[in-house]
C-alpha cells in the first residue's frame, strides 16, 4: 500500500491564486499543499536566512512564494529541488529570466551529490518522510558558516541551539497549520 507521501507525489494537483491543492485516493479527502497566507512565514524564513550574495538551496517551490522571497534578497545562486510532476513545469517557467537559479528534480535525499555548498539552506516540503535528514544534508553541504529553516512541525530535527521567530498568521481552515502564531525556526549552523 503507498504511503500519503507516495500518493502525495503520484496525485494530479489543483492550482488556483489562493493554493495548492490534491485529493488522497485512500479516503478520497482534499488536501492543501501550499496556501497564500504563508507568504509572511516565507518572508521572514528568507529574511533570517539569505543575505545579497550568498548561495542558496531551497528545497521545495511550492507556490514560489519563498522562491519570491529569497530572489528580492539578490542571492550569487538559487539551487531549488521539487520533486512534483506538476510543479516542475511551473517551477520552470518561473526560473525562466532568472539566470541565478538551478532547478534539480527528484526527492532531495536521492539528490545529495548534486549539492554544492551553501551560505543558507531552507526546506519547505510537503508530506517529506525524509525530513528527519535535514540535519546530516545540512553537515554536508553548508558553507563553514551556514543559516538553516525548515517548515515547522514541533520539531528541532535533531539541530543544537533553534532560534524560533514568532509570526502572526491567520489561516483559513485547512488541514495542515491552524494556529494564529506561527514560529519560524533559524538554526546559524558552523561546522
Amino acid at each position: 500500500m503507498p504511503t500519503f507521501a507516495e500518493n502525495y507525489r503520484a496525485a494530479d494537483l489543483t492550482f488556483d491564486d489562493n493554493g495548492i491543492y490534491w485529493v488522497n485516493p485512500e479516503n478520497d479527502e482534499t488536501y492543501q499543499v501550499m496556501m497564500d497566507w504563508e507568504q509572511p512565514i516565507m518572508d521572514k524564513m528568507a529574511e533570517f536566512c539569505v543575505s545579497e550574495g550568498d548561495d542558496v538551496l531551497e528545497i521545495g517551490f511550492g507556490m514560489g512564494i519563498l522562491s519570491d522571497a529569497i530572489q528580492s534578497k539578490k542571492p550569487n545562486s538559487h539551487t531549488i529541488v521539487e520533486c512534483h510532476k506538476d510543479i516542475i513545469p511551473k517551477l520552470k517557467a518561473w526560473a525562466e529570466d532568472k539566470p541565478n537559479v538551478i532547478i534539480i528534480e527528484g526527492l532531495w535525499i536521492e539528490l545529495l551529490d548534486k549539492y554544492g555548498k551553501y551560505d543558507a539552506i531552507i526546506q519547505d516540503t510537503y508530506g517529506d518522510e525524509y525530513r528527519h535528514a535535514l540535519r546530516p544534508l545540512v553537515e554536508r553541504h553548508a558553507k563553514s558558516t551556514c543559516k538553516v529553516s525548515y517548515w515547522n512541525n514541533d520539531s528541532d530535527l535533531g539541530f543544537d541551539k533553534v532560534e524560533h521567530h514568532e509570526v502572526s498568521i491567520n489561516p483559513p481552515d485547512n488541514k495542515y497549520y491552524t494556529k494564529d502564531i506561527y514560529k519560524v525556526p533559524l538554526v546559524n549552523y558552523t561546522s
